[in-house]
């Protein structure tokens, strides 16, 4: 595993991300696919947490809170993906997701 592969693979999160905002995503949705898809060869697994429940037990996500914190919350955004990598049968957390969450 390489910082590089990681900075590479949060980049494009965020381009994709910022594609579907301005509502063009449907046309690059195979792109990022493939390109997700070469990483996913070498044993990354990318996890996009948005829309999930958050709670503070949660190891994967460091998040701030939108509003006022409540026992029931839900991820609204995501900035960062949560990153595995998966090597010699064993699958480790290589990056925690940085995500936005708000009272559900």
């Amino acid at each position: 595993m390489t910082v590089q592969s990681l900075t590479i693979i949060n980049q494009l999160f965020e381009m994709q991300h910022k594609i579907n905002e301005l509502g063009h995503g449907a046309g690059f949705e195979r792109n990022f696919n493939r390109l997700f898809s070469v990483f996913e060869t070498d044993g990354f697994i990318l996890q996009n947490p948005t829309g999930e429940s958050y709670t503070d037990a949660r190891t994967d996500c460091e998040a701030s809170i939108v509003g006022t914190s409540s026992p029931k919350m839900k991820i609204i955004k995501t900035l960062k993906p949560v990153i595995y990598k998966k090597e010699n049968g064993t699958v480790q957390l290589v990056q925690k997701a940085v995500v936005l969450v708000e009272k559900n």
